[in-house]
């Protein structure tokens, strides 16, 4: 079970920034992926596992390269973000915006070389006593990450509606499940929470005050990323990796291939059907990585604050020459520093 962390949103913020690169600074990883009778084992972490995913895995597309991924299935985002810089975990398959945050904030040499899914379908859930985000002001929220993720996208809802962190309390408990479950026994005002938790809080009386998708839109919501140091040297195996998903994206979508995928991801993810439909909506053809929708993520991150200047253009944290390589297409055009950016 994940562990729980009651802090307020302040004494959370000042103890990541005291800890900082201590905190986080990544150990020595493996410099090489394990590899026996020709076959890489790779280990990827990840909070759900993605339709392209699934995809590469029942259809042979890792199997063809010579791939046997060693999926894992994380909950407890601090945890996670903490064995990611420790070389843990060499991939994972989640959202550009951890990234980010761990980057720009903890210093961790971080890169992303890919992206599955794009868009947002999570809602901010409030007790039913509750009819609008200005009622929300000294109550608590059930959070995660603190500073990335839902989390941001609920500091986004929030300051634009004028209530800033300081406004409300908050509980880090853990992943969406986590947060429903704290929600519908009444131990927190309001949630952030994904399918199937927030139908699950509506359906006890919740009531969705906000639409995250409205909010942010274009967010990277899986994308593949980790050390630079270890995707740097083994180029190879993750050309491998990302021309298998890259692969099964194309596959599955195609029209003739939709219904089995979405069947797939209703047998092996345990998700009704409209939402496999919402998440096979989301997949990014040829899992290529959008620059602009990057960049929109670091502009929020700018304007909540979450960066600091000197801020860097959107290449410096990913590398589309793996995906280049895998998928014999041009690299897209860069987008450049963000708009509301202050350059070194």
């Amino acid at each position: 079970m994940p562990r729980k962390h009651a802090l307020p949103r302040r004494a959370a913020l000042t103890g990541a920034a005291a800890t900082g690169v201590a905190a986080l600074a990544p150990s020595t990883a493996r410099p090489q992926a394990p590899a026996v009778h020709g076959i890489t084992r790779l280990p990827v972490s990840g909070y759900f596992r993605r339709p392209p995913y699934l995809v590469a895995v029942h259809k042979g597309f890792f199997a063809k390269e010579r791939l046997e991924i060693d999926y894992h299935v994380v909950e407890f985002a601090p945890d996670h973000n903490r064995e990611l810089a420790e070389g843990k975990w060499p991939l994972t398959l989640s959202s550009a915006d951890t990234m980010l945050a761990r980057t720009t904030q903890d210093n961790v040499d971080f890169l992303m070389v890919m992206q599955t899914e794009e868009g947002l379908d999570v809602q901010l859930v409030a007790q039913p006593q509750y009819k609008s985000l200005q009622e929300l002001r000294g109550k608590l929220f059930a959070a995660d990450p603190i500073d990335s993720n839902y989390d941001l996208v609920r500091n986004k809802i929030m300051r634009d509606h004028g209530l800033t962190e300081k406004d409300y309390r908050i509980d880090v408990l853990g992943p969406s499940r986590v947060r429903a479950n704290a929600f519908t026994q009444g131990k927190v005002d309001a949630a952030m929470l994904a399918p199937p938790w927030n139908e699950r809080a509506v359906a006890a009386g919740g009531k969705v005050l906000a639409e995250g998708a409205d909010y942010i839109p274009n967010w990277p919501l899986s994308c593949g990323w980790g050390l630079r140091r270890w995707i740097e040297a083994n180029r190879s195996t993750v050309v491998r990796f990302v021309r298998a998903m890259a692969q099964a994206s194309d596959w599955l979508l195609k029209p003739e291939n939709g219904e089995e995928t979405i069947a797939l991801m209703m047998r092996e993810e345990k998700l009704q059907r409209n939402r496999a439909e919402s998440s096979y909506r989301r997949v990014v053809p040829k899992a290529m990585i959008s620059p602009e929708a990057v960049r929109k993520n670091i502009e929020v991150r700018i304007e909540l604050g979450y960066y600091k200047p000197p801020h860097k253009p959107t290449e410096a944290f990913y590398d589309l020459s793996y995906w280049s390589e895998a998928t014999g297409e041009p690299v897209p055009p860069p987008a450049g520093l963000a708009r509301n950016a202050v350059a070194g």
